[in-house]
């Protein structure tokens, strides 16, 4: 029985010691718990989602960022701080993180590393971020920017649930909301302005919200565009080479010049979309979509040249 409890004590101290090498102080691995803690303490979620022991930009953001005090204190009061490691060593995981952060990587769709996610006690994401300038004094000062509005949109969310969509009251608790938002904000906040703008009887909101309404379906239609020029990129690039073959330098050559051709010509008409959108706004809503049709036509020129 003594060998027993000798190996048994072992074995926890092992564990807890490869816990502690993957989830920092003050952090921690338990997304559910960390959800209830959350919710009960009127706090938000800065949820990590790292390679810890491989990932050169979550080393840096570690170093940097995390493991400073300045940081700790700049947000420790307002959010609960989670680790959803990935590392190549799965020793540093607890038995809880093991089997949940592969299941969160795929809800959440985290395609890089490290990403930074921004949710509120329901685990919805409100933000994503990742690696950023500046040490921890900046990213500190930068989240409670993001908190600034995250938890007025949360709990806009809890006032307006079950309230008829269109209705007056709950038109008026979104619009009090957004109306002083920049257009970050608002353009990952889109469906509810769009709500606003749905339900727009006297053209007020259209008045306030000129960037959703006129610029921001310009942005996506451009955002679509190069999304499909990819995959066609991508597509055709198998074609040439064969299921399973990598291709030669000069079929993905020969590719890249067939796509930027047509590259050419569908962007072209979106800036031409643009510009005649631009014409056609209000003054409040032309300078955005200037920005806007400078972008499409630098990609457009940057195409032309790589053909000559």
């Amino acid at each position: 029985m003594e060998v027993k409890s000798l190996f048994a004590a072992a074995a926890a101290v092992c564990a807890s010691l490869a816990y502690a090498t993957s989830t920092p102080a003050g952090w921690t691995d338990d997304f559910d718990a960390a959800k209830k803690q959350a919710a009960a303490e009127g706090k938000l979620l800065l949820v990590d989602f790292s390679g810890s022991d491989w990932c050169g930009w979550c080393k840096k953001l570690d170093r940097e960022v995390f493991a400073k005090p300045e940081f700790m204190d700049g947000v420790k009061n307002d959010f609960v701080l989670v680790m959803i490691d990935s590392p190549r060593d799965k020793s540093l995981l607890s038995e809880k993180a093991a089997k949940q952060n592969p299941e969160l990587q795929r809800k959440y769709k985290i395609s890089g590393y490290p990403t930074v996610l921004i949710m509120d006690a329901d685990g919805e994401v409100l933000e994503k971020t990742g690696y950023r300038d500046g040490g921890a004094e900046a990213y500190a000062k930068y989240l409670q920017g993001v908190k600034k509005y995250a938890l007025a949109i949360v709990a806009m969310k809890r006032e307006i649930a079950g309230m008829p969509e269109g209705s007056p009251a709950r038109l008026a608790k979104i619009d009090a909301v957004f109306a002083s938002a920049d257009n970050d904000v608002l353009r990952k906040n889109e469906s509810f302005v769009e709500e606003l703008l749905k339900h727009d009887g006297d053209g007020k909101f259209a008045g306030k919200y000129p960037f959703v309404k006129y610029c921001l379906p310009l942005e996506k239609k451009f955002r679509r565009t190069c999304d499909d020029l990819q995959r066609l990129f991508f597509k055709k690039l198998g074609e040439v080479a064969g299921k399973g073959q990598k291709p030669t330098s000069e079929q993905r050559d020969a590719v890249i010049a067939e796509v930027d051709a047509e590259a050419v010509v569908l962007l072209k008409k979106v800036r031409d979309e643009v510009s005649a959108a631009k014409a056609s706004a209000p003054a409040s809503a032309r300078d955005e979509i200037a920005k806007l049709e400078r972008r499409v036509s630098s990609f457009v020129s940057h195409l032309e040249k790589r053909r000559k």
